[in-house]
């Protein structure tokens, strides 16, 4: 055991990342407990505030209970990535933003320039809509 509260040596920081994925997606000590509570864990709400306050040590099988339901809560995050330009999520008002009416092919036009540098395939390696074709078969 070490000095800390009677703290087992892992718990300290075991607590300290728990509370930083909590706070990360924006869940509440109630949250947690709720589910905790719903998957077999028998520490009650207001001990479980106090544990995430470093108020009270929890035997590991607690502890890792609490990872386990924070870890389900947290999968049910959605989460932020970056889209590509085809991507069928990416709304169709927001590439129109940029776009004036007059430059009607502007948008062909960069994918035109996109598939020429990629040869003759789009930046995820797709052949090209605009991909121009030689009917003597010649490249």
């Amino acid at each position: 055991m070490s000095a800390t509260m009677g703290f087992d040596p892992q718990e300290p920081e075991q607590r300290r990342q728990l509370r930083a994925a909590l706070k990360a997606v924006g869940l509440t000590p109630g949250d947690l407990w709720l589910n905790y509570f719903s998957i077999g864990g028998s520490v009650g709400e207001y001990e479980v505030e106090a544990y995430l306050q470093g108020l009270l040590s929890l035997p590991s099988v607690q502890r890792d209970l609490l990872a386990m339901a924070a870890n389900e809560l947290i999968e049910d995050v959605p989460r932020l990535y970056a889209p590509y330009s085809d991507d069928p999520d990416l709304p169709d008002s927001g590439r129109d933003l940029g776009r004036g009416s007059s430059e009607p092919g502007r948008d062909s036009d960069e994918a035109g320039q996109e598939t020429e540098s990629a040869g003759g395939h789009d930046s995820h390696g797709r052949p090209g809509a605009d991909e121009p074709t030689d009917p003597s078969g010649d490249s």
